[in-house]
C-alpha cells in the first residue's frame, strides 16, 4: 500500500483544473487535476508528464487509464473499492489513491487492496 503523505513520500504534488497551470508547477511534481477537462489529460500523456486527477466517477477513472495517469485519487471508499477492481481486472498502471482524513480506517483500506492513501487534500497542491 502507497502512503502518498510525509514522511512515507517524498513526492511533490502540483494541484490545477487546467494544463496551462503547469508552468506555475515545482520541478519534478506529479500534477493532479481537479475539474479538468481530457484534453488537461491529454497535455500531460503527450508530454511525459507525471499526473493523476480526482475523480468521481468510473467513466473517469476509464478515461484516466487510457490516458495513462499515474494516479486516480477519490475521495469515497465504497468508489475506490470499485475502480480497485477495475484496476487489478484490466492490470492498469493507474493507482487508485482514497483520500482519508487520517489513518483510523486504514485496516479496512488495505483489507480491500486499495492501491494507497493520503490523509488530506489540502495536502496536495
Amino acid at each position: 500500500m502507497i502512503i502518498l503523505d510525509s514522511p512515507f513520500s517524498d513526492e511533490i504534488f502540483f494541484k490545477t483544473n487546467n494544463y496551462k497551470n503547469i508552468k506555475n508547477s515545482p520541478n519534478n511534481s506529479t500534477i493532479v487535476f481537479q475539474n479538468a477537462k481530457i484534453e488537461d489529460y491529454l497535455f500531460c500523456k503527450k508530454n511525459n508528464i507525471p499526473y493523476g486527477a480526482i475523480i468521481n466517477s468510473i467513466k473517469e477513472f476509464i478515461f484516466l487509464i487510457n490516458l495513462k495517469a499515474k494516479y486516480s485519487f477519490c475521495k469515497e471508499l465504497e468508489l475506490a473499492k470499485t475502480l480497485q477492481k477495475i484496476a487489478d481486472n484490466y492490470l492498469t498502471e493507474t493507482k487508485v489513491i482514497l483520500i482519508t482524513k487520517n489513518y483510523d480506517k486504514i485496516e479496512e483500506i488495505v483489507s480491500n487492496e486499495i492501491d494507497g492513501i493520503i490523509t488530506n487534500i489540502k495536502e496536495i497542491g
